[in-house]
């Protein structure tokens, strides 16, 4: 599962040094309801749009999950520093389980349909944003457990 994780980053960092610079955020996005508790979150513009792409990993001393989500966010303004987004993209995951014998191993993939709605403030003295979203997901391959996944997020705009 490690190799995977570190292909996956991988990429994500080659495609974003493919992106323009400008507006580009990296941050946290805190929450999610789900095992994963905290993901790395990347944002790039499209246009007047923009892509997000968000890395979750998470564990304990006999479980191990990670999922990567990427989203398309169609963005609008409400009011001076204020905008709403909405966005949808696609979700994959796995984990893992070893319970006190070893004949209680089990694992799983998931892959969904990501659906986000969220609110985010773009503060002008600081290069910061800060969010609140929900994310549902509609699985594909369902093997786990990722529910509704409301955050905040607070990512840094460089």
């Amino acid at each position: 599962m490690k190799p995977l994780i570190v292909i996956i980053s991988c990429l994500t960092l080659c495609i974003s040094l493919q992106i323009n610079a400008q507006s580009n955020a990296i941050g946290l996005r805190l929450g999610g309801g789900s095992a994963l508790g905290t993901e790395i979150s990347f944002q790039t513009p499209f246009a007047q749009n923009r892509g997000e792409f968000d890395l979750g990993l998470g564990g304990g001393s006999n479980w191990q999950t990670w999922k990567l989500t990427g989203l398309y966010q169609w963005v609008m303004p409400i009011e001076n520093n204020f905008y709403w987004y909405l966005g949808v993209g696609p979700s994959l995951g796995s984990w893992n389980y070893v319970g006190r014998h070893p004949t209680e191993k089990k694992e799983g993939i998931s892959l969904s349909v990501a659906l986000n709605a969220g609110v985010e403030y773009r503060f002008s003295e600081i290069p910061i944003h800060a969010s609140l979203d929900i994310r549902p997901e509609i699985p594909i391959i369902y093997r786990g457990i990722y529910g509704w996944l409301l955050a905040i997020g607070v990512r840094y705009v460089f």
